[in-house]
């Protein structure tokens, strides 16, 4: 492999997660450590405390699992023990990864014209949606409750869905 090209993978790898550990590098130096175990460690973010696991890589906000790079949480404990912060971090963030995702040739398709396609595919016919969407912000579609329908009785007949001044059921006196 030529130098440039070694060059140009090293800095698309720490690309890939340099940036993203040195956020959490700035964001860790406001918070406070306090070691619980020698594996357990609480993290306090101003009102918020979160328990970080380093050698299961596990922190109680979720960052680290979800992201597989220490969290602003894990990075203060990784960064108040002088570890490696690089140790932490997923493989798949490594170049060796980064080179076996294009290791695999990529087939080109072949011409439209030379495509295969099954009968019961090609026969059924694909219409546009119907009706178009409205620019803005969509209507509210509220339902009506209760309380807000048609439930007005008439004092008169004791009649639901109109009022005494409108009632036609008005009783005859005799």
């Amino acid at each position: 492999m030529d130098k440039e090209r070694e060059c140009a993978l090293y800095q698309t790898g720490m690309m890939l997660y340099g940036k993203q550990l040195q956020l959490s590098i700035q964001k860790s130096l406001i918070v406070h450590v306090l070691p619980s175990t020698e594996f357990l460690h609480l993290v306090i973010d101003g009102q918020i405390r979160n328990v970080v696991r380093l050698h299961e890589r596990n922190c109680s906000c979720g960052r680290f699992q979800l992201d597989d790079i220490p969290c602003p949480h894990a990075m203060a404990v990784i960064q108040k023990f002088h570890m490696d912060s690089y140790k932490y971090c997923s493989d798949y963030y490594s170049i060796d990864y980064l080179l076996k995702t294009y290791e695999i040739p990529v087939n080109q398709l072949p011409d439209e014209t030379t495509w295969q396609i099954p009968e019961h595919v090609s026969s059924q016919v694909v219409l546009p949606p119907k009706g178009k969407i409205k620019p803005g912000r969509p209507k509210k579609k509220r339902g009506i409750g209760g309380w807000e329908g048609n439930t007005v009785t008439c004092a008169l007949c004791r009649r639901k869905g109109h009022n005494r001044r409108t009632c036609q059921n008005i009783p005859k006196r005799d």
